[in-house]
């Protein structure tokens, strides 16, 4: 017999991007049956110009259905935890920067995270959603770094990690093949194509791709074509035409957030050369990691595509079928749907 779970979150956004993006992800999957042994009994929301009442709406919402458990799928709604509740109350945590703002070493560069200077309503919304992790049963963690944090600042609320996922039926290369034409002005059919993904924010680390496209070779130079994903703007089905169609994506940043660019483009079949920074080695192949500063370290393997592709007369390469597998293993929605239900049911152990 299924168990049903309400999903609960507090204002609902204009967009669904950053934290609130997970929240469409996790109904999609319990509507789609790829949560094993759970289905969504209803979803409470805050519509801009709703009543007050919300956080009433919420405590109540697993009684009055029926349900079993209660997810707050974000953590800045964590205040809508109820002081008491009936049920097992789980909260989704992707990181706690805001309760311990830091800086991390990326590379080369200093990556600052974290609300340093908030705002006396944004201090508020943080110790109360800090007050609403406290109350949980579960922290649902989207890294070991989140968990080892949730650990840290939470003693009392048991933390698992259960990783986000990508859609990989949408990059996949064979069940869904964009044409390289839809590129257009952005690529050159006849160069060796690179892409790179990230604007000036210093965790893209543009710098040091920038570094490492100076010291290629003249020769593969020449022949280079590469496409900056996020300083020139391309739609979604460009960025996916992108991924499918590039020898390599280069990836020197740090992966902090609720999408995580080398896994989508390993969904695309595309190779990715990334670096041995925090959480990449978790979620990529061995196979795929650079040391983060070594500049010799990227120009080999790119000079090795090179050759391939000019030994292969500037045809574009075959999809690597072991990445698309890696990535569906270990970022598809399957995976994740499998993991949270682990989750959810780890909720009842004791009873």
């Amino acid at each position: 017999m299924l168990k049903r779970v309400v999903l609960a979150r507090g204002l609902v956004p204009t967009s669904n991007t950053g934290y609130d993006a997970n929240h469409v992800v996790v109904e999609s999957m319990l509507d789609k049956a790829k949560v094993p042994g759970w289905t969504k009994a209803t979803v409470v929301e805050h519509a801009e110009g709703g009543s007050r009442g919300h956080s009433k709406r919420v405590g109540g919402a697993a009684a009055e259905m029926q349900a079993d458990l209660l997810h707050i799928t974000s953590q800045e709604h964590a205040h809508l935890v109820p002081k008491d509740s009936s049920v097992p109350v789980v909260v989704t945590v992707h990181d706690l920067f805001n309760f311990r703002p830091r800086s991390v070493e990326a590379g080369d560069v200093v990556v600052p995270l974290g609300q340093r200077n908030a705002s006396s309503a944004q201090a508020k919304q943080i110790e109360e959603a800090r007050a609403g992790m406290g109350r949980a049963d579960l922290l649902v963690c989207a890294n070991q770094m989140s968990l080892e944090e949730a650990s840290s600042l939470f003693p009392d609320t048991r933390a698992v990690v259960v990783r986000d996922s990508i859609d990989t039926e949408y990059w996949d290369p064979t069940r869904n093949p964009r044409s390289r034409e839809i590129l257009g002005e952005h690529d050159d059919e006849s160069k060796f194509l690179l892409v790179s993904v990230g604007g000036e924010d210093p965790r893209w680390r543009h710098a040091f791709v920038r570094k490492v496209l100076d010291s290629l070779p003249e020769e593969v130079s020449e022949d280079l074509h590469i496409i900056h994903i996020g300083i020139e703007m391309l739609d979604r089905e460009q960025v996916a035409a992108a991924y499918q169609h590039a020898e390599a994506m280069l990836y020197p940043g740090i992966s902090i957030g609720f999408h995580c660019p080398p896994t989508e483009a390993m969904a695309a079949g595309c190779p990715v050369l990334a670096s041995d920074l925090p959480i990449h080695d978790k979620l990529l192949p061995a196979s795929c990691l650079l040391p983060a500063t070594d500049v010799d370290a990227w120009v080999s393997p790119i000079v090795a595509l090179h050759s391939d592709w000019r030994r292969a007369g500037g045809v574009s390469r075959h999809v690597d079928e072991r990445l698309v597998a890696h990535a569906v293993s270990t970022s598809g929605r399957d995976a994740h749907g499998e993991a949270l239900g682990n989750a959810y049911n780890s909720c009842f152990l004791n009873s």
